[in-house]
């Protein structure tokens, strides 16, 4: 189980060179994919100890299980709270399974903690042969 989920850490990078060079970038939605946002308790020990590594910058991980696949996507430190990460949409294509998410900063007027946050989200699907596209 440890290797496949490193492999796909491979992968992703390669699915992340390939993303820049907008290789798949024209290809047409083929259906919505299910998918649950996971609570950091709940993510597996291996993908939390990465995305503890690497939270202070942007990153872009999955991982799978064998029951299922996880995708992690985070935003790099903020010198404040209140921001937050929503999945924009979720699809495959014929190729490709595209993660659309944004961050969005504290809003106007809100209370925020002047400390350094670390803001990532992760979601859970079901585990498919395809190269992940990050917008």
């Amino acid at each position: 189980m440890k290797k496949k989920g490193l492999f796909l850490l491979i992968v992703l990078g390669c699915a992340a060179f390939l993303q820049g060079c907008n290789l798949f970038e024209e290809e047409e939605k083929l259906r919505d994919v299910d998918y649950t946002v996971v609570c950091p308790e709940d993510v597996p020990q291996e993908l939390g100890d990465e995305i503890t590594n690497v939270k202070g910058k942007e990153f872009q991980l999955s991982y799978d299980d064998g029951e299922y696949l996880y995708i992690a996507r985070g935003y790099g430190s903020r010198n404040t709270s209140g921001y937050n990460i929503s999945v924009k949409d979720m699809y495959i294509t014929e190729h490709t399974l595209v993660l659309d998410t944004e961050i969005t900063g504290p809003r106007e007027g809100e209370d925020v903690v002047d400390k350094k946050t670390t803001p990532y989200i992760v979601v859970k699907t079901e585990p498919m042969e395809k190269q992940i596209v990050f917008r």
